[in-house]
This record gives structure tokens, sequence and C-alpha cells, in this order.
């Protein structure tokens, strides 16, 4: 484990890990990132956010899961470069000790919605800077798989929520360096 940083330092030392050592999770430290996670900001304390963790057989399952999703997006899943890109994505899910699935409520009000939905992914992010001042590393996913039944299944998602990210947690299993960034002032507007 990392000595303690700053939350400027654990920022800038966050990056996205795909490869992590066999060692679990202890719940408490996942405990841990979501009392963390859960003091994000959000619009009259709605606390739009609800967290599935998978682990064990649940992982397990996510893994055939996402081996399946991956598989559906090639015309032929049997052909070599498929099928290797295929397998690749299962035995990832399988080596990773701990997925945290995000779930943001779904308002009928757009702007509710809207606003549910951004404190979620802030609640998202304080996770993955907690994990990294943890010592933890961390990889979010977004996309298509989030609208699988079957994930929607798998994580007990009740209607009136989607699944927003899936945080995958660990130990890292090699030394990664953040990607560098741009400089902000190439991006930013000065105005008095």
């Amino acid at each position: 484990m990392i000595g303690r940083m700053d939350a400027f330092e654990a920022i800038a030392r966050r990056t996205s890990t795909r490869r992590f050592t066999p060692d679990r999770v202890p719940r408490e430290e996942i405990e841990r990132l979501l009392a963390a996670a859960v003091r994000a900001p959000n619009h009259k304390l709605t606390e739009p956010w609800r967290f599935a963790i998978l682990g064990g057989g649940a992982a397990r399952r996510f893994a055939e899961l996402r081996r399946a999703y991956r598989a559906a997006k090639f015309p032929d899943p049997a052909a070599p470069e498929a099928a290797r890109a295929v397998e690749r994505a299962y035995r990832e899910a399988l080596e990773t000790p701990a997925f945290v699935v995000v779930l943001s409520a779904v308002s009928d009000d757009p702007v509710r919605r809207e606003e549910d939905f951004a404190a979620v992914m802030m609640a998202t992010q304080n996770l993955l800077i907690a994990a990294t001042a943890a010592g933890l590393g961390s990889y979010v996913r977004t996309g298509g798989i989030m609208n699988d039944p079957a994930l929607r299944e798998l994580v007990r998602a009740p209607a009136t929520h989607r699944i927003v990210a899936i945080v995958s947690l660990g130990r890292p299993a090699d030394a990664a360096e953040p990607t560098r960034r741009g400089d902000p002032a190439a991006r930013t507007l000065w105005l008095d």
C-alpha cells in the first residue's frame, strides 16, 4: 500500500489499471471507497447512486457476460483475431479481484435526471481517486454492456435506475505512469 497522499497527488497519480494481482480487495477497503464516493455533490441531496459489488461467483458471471458481449461485436466470433479479443476480455475480467457496478437513478424530470447522472459520475471519480490514494488500481468502463438485460439482472438493478459505469478494482500488477494530459491553459478562457 502506498503511504498517505494528498488529493492533488492522488488525482495526478490516478491512471487506468487493466492488470491486477490476484489479491482480493477486502470488503472494509471497498466500503471505505464507497464512503468517499458518496461525498460527491448531489442536487437537493437526492443521493441518486447505487452500487453493486461483484466478487467471487458474481465476478465470474460478469466475465461470462463480458465474453458474450464482446463476441457479439464480431461478425465471426470464431475467427482467430476475434477469438483472441473475446478471450482477452474474458481473461481480463476473470483476473479482476472486484467490480463496483455504479447505478444512477432515472428521474422522469429531464433536469433532475441530468443532475443525478452528473452526481453519480462525480461519485465514481471520488471512488477512483480514493482507490489511488489507497494504493489500488482501477479501471472505469462505460458503454453498451450497461444496457445488457443479463447484467441488469446480475446486479439486481431496480427499474428506476440505469447502470452508468463498471469500475474494476484491485492491486496493480505492475507500476504504470499516468497518461500525460494537455496543459489546461489551452482549454481555459479567463473572463473579467
